[in-house]
């Protein structure tokens, strides 16, 4: 298994402050990934006992929460197998803190009901996560600033609840008022410079009628930031 990258300190992708690790290799290939570097099988170092035991040295701090597994997508048969060592003795040594991962695949059909049956390794490898976020990632249910994930498809997964009832039993984020029962907020992608009377003034961005200014401030989601690609973001420093 190739790795892309390691954070020390990953304050988006769960709960906490936690350390994460990028592993390479996928087949999804979703529209706007935001790791496309990452689906490369080759791309970046080989994954070894080295960063076994640099990451369970910077997970063995008060303040980290537990250890974030993201890709790539650490589900890949390969990734499945390098991953595994990597779990156990995290819970071995850090029987407290969580772990999260991060897949492309659907968690009942393709997890629980499928590969956690017939692998053992997949099996073993499970049984050492907390939560599982699951689901591709889908630009067209992209929202801005969604918490711990990117598009409002993908589910947070209490993974030993859901292997004791046999079912998916999602958790919430946090931000479901966001997209639960109303209509999908528009999103606009402004510059930084652009004033709100800017916006209201061209009527034709939006594709429902804004009868008032309030309304208009509810359907807008203003994103003056362009997002950097996480795995080319993070320091080597194990070289």
């Amino acid at each position: 298994m190739n790795y892309a990258g390691i954070k020390e300190v990953d304050i988006q992708d769960g709960d906490g402050i936690r350390v994460g690790i990028y592993v390479s290799g996928c087949h999804f290939h979703c529209k706007e990934c935001h790791n496309k570097e990452a689906w490369d099988f080759n791309f970046g170092q080989e994954f070894t006992n080295k960063e076994i035991d640099y990451i369970l040295e910077k997970m063995d701090n008060e303040y980290i929460s537990g250890l974030s597994i993201l890709g790539g997508e650490p589900l890949e048969i390969v990734n499945q197998k390098g991953l595994l060592p990597l779990v156990e003795k995290v819970k071995e040594k850090f029987p407290e803190k969580t772990i999260w991962l991060y897949t492309g695949y659907n968690f009942d059909t393709d997890i629980l009901f499928d590969m956690y049956q017939k692998y053992d390794f997949t099996k073993k490898l499970i049984d050492n996560i907390d939560i599982v976020v699951d689901g591709q990632f889908v630009i067209e249910k992209k929202i801005t600033d969604l918490k711990q994930r990117g598009s409002y498809n993908q589910r947070k997964i209490d993974v030993k609840q859901s292997i004791i009832q046999n079912k998916a039993i999602c958790l919430k984020f946090g931000d479901e008022y966001r997209y639960e029962n109303k209509k999908q907020p528009k999103k606009i992608f402004v510059e930084d410079n652009t004033s709100l009377n800017d916006i209201v003034e061209l009527p034709n961005i939006f594709e429902i009628p804004i009868e008032n200014i309030d309304q208009a401030v509810e359907e807008i989601i203003i994103h003056p930031v362009e997002e950097k690609i996480a795995a080319s973001s993070i320091d080597k420093k194990l070289q």
